[in-house]
């Protein structure tokens, strides 16, 4: 009797390990709809795995982006751009005993740009250029989480556009009006973006429900922009003070759902700034703007895919008396897994649009000066997930009115980036 209930137990509990694992081969594990998670090349490494361990994930990544300008105002031609991060993450407590996260990242860029060398125009073709085009010091920064994790706390050296304005859909693109951060708060007041660090502060509550609130403060200090100042921790060129302000909804990330991100923020820049239209008149005392950044899975093949249509809308107001760029919108939508053997595959098409102050015109205008109006850039592509830690994204381009003028022509330009996270 004893032996045949045990055989009997036996039996039961292999049945349920066998239904148990038909399941989690009928249900993968869920991925996050709106990134392809990216698995680097150094994965199984020994040495790789000994650091982490320790509590020390090293990171690194490399970006290659190629671009030819097809009837640019100086002309046809091409330009590679390069773009790389070394760094680390540091789980404090694995390492140190004391429990919270730091981050290290050195940066290097260099190459040439279309947007520079050919067609003008403000949306750069590829992101991945500019500020500074040199090595240096893009974060050093110390992370905790308290209250069960609902309170988040952040300082360091640091871009505060690492934590705010962000929306991942658009890293589905080669621009920077689209991959990065919008250009209005960039061009119209002390808005860093990476690489570029800045000394701040970040405190973020987040309920489980999914909305969350976020503000900050971080220095504002231009110069250290420039190619010289790639390791320039010190204060002296601070302008001022930046002040961001952000509320948001994250709805059901999970591949099952519709899901959706939803955000506003407000910045507020102490330093002072010439107004446009009255070069005459006192400097403005600050700065101050607005974003909304909205996205939402719109279609799905199935209920259990990540695949699916996502459509994103982004819009900025700048400064009335002083920023340059008054405005600036984004629209736009990606395919998740176009096909259903290449789920992470990702076709995009964006649209981006800059409208130049109406005062700067009034200005340009008075002076003899070409007029700036707005500026257009229209993107499609197709990001090809080659494997794990690689990404290949063809795409066409066509920009009109490059900086906003009227008397620059309208440009192709064709794309191919690379990114490699090893």
């Amino acid at each position: 009797m004893r032996a045949s209930s045990v055989v009997l137990s036996l039996a039961a509990l292999l049945a349920a390990q066998q239904a148990a694992a038909a399941e989690a081969r009928l249900e993968p594990a869920a991925k996050p709809v709106d990134t392809v998670k990216q698995v680097p090349l150094s994965t199984g490494l020994p040495l790789r795995a000994w650091l982490q361990d320790a509590g020390i994930t090293p990171t690194a990544r490399a970006v290659v982006s190629s671009a030819y300008a097809d009837g640019g105002y100086r002309g046809s031609g091409s330009a590679t751009a390069t773009h790389l991060d070394l760094g680390a993450i540091i789980d404090t407590g694995k390492a140190l005993g004391v429990d919270g996260t730091v981050r290290i990242v050195l940066s290097d860029r260099f190459g040439q740009a279309v947007h520079d060398r050919y067609t003008g125009s403000y949306i750069q073709n590829q992101a991945f250029w500019g500020q500074g085009q040199n090595f240096r010091l893009n974060e050093v920064s110390y992370e905790r989480s308290l209250l069960d994790k609902r309170l988040s706390l952040k300082g360091g050296f640091f871009s505060m556009g690492n934590d705010f304005g962000g929306l991942p859909y658009t890293c589905n693109f080669n621009n920077n009006g689209q991959c990065g951060h919008p250009l209005g708060p960039i061009y119209s007041s002390g808005w860093l973006d990476n690489p570029t660090g800045q000394w701040g502060l970040r405190a973020k509550w987040t309920d489980p429900s999914g909305w969350y609130a976020q503000t900050g403060v971080f220095d504002v200090n231009p110069s250290r922009k420039q190619a010289d100042n790639g390791f320039k921790l010190a204060l002296d060129g601070n302008t001022g003070l930046f002040f961001p302000v952000e509320l948001g909804f994250v709805h059901d990330p999970g591949q099952r759902g519709y899901g959706g991100t939803y955000k506003v923020g407000y910045y507020r820049d102490t330093s002072n700034a010439v107004q446009l239209g009255d070069p005459a008149a006192r400097e403005a005392s600050h700065r101050s703007g607005e974003y909304i950044q909205l996205a939402q899975r719109i279609w799905k093949p199935e209920a259990e895919t990540v695949r699916g249509v996502s459509a994103f809308v982004i819009a900025t107001q700048a400064d009335v008396r002083t920023g340059s760029l008054r405005r600036s919108w984004e629209l736009g939508v990606s395919w998740r897994g176009p096909f259903r053997a290449r789920e992470d595959d990702i076709v995009s098409v964006g649209w981006t649009r800059l409208d130049f102050s109406d005062r700067l015109q009034a200005q340009q205008r008075s002076s003899g000066e070409p007029v700036q109006t707005r500026e257009q850039m229209l993107e499609v592509n197709y990001g090809v997930q080659v494997a794990p830690w690689l990404i290949l994204r063809p795409a066409a381009q066509y920009v009109t009115r490059p900086s906003g003028l009227s008397e620059r022509p309208d440009a192709w330009v064709f794309t191919l980036q690379a990114q490699a996270t090893l």
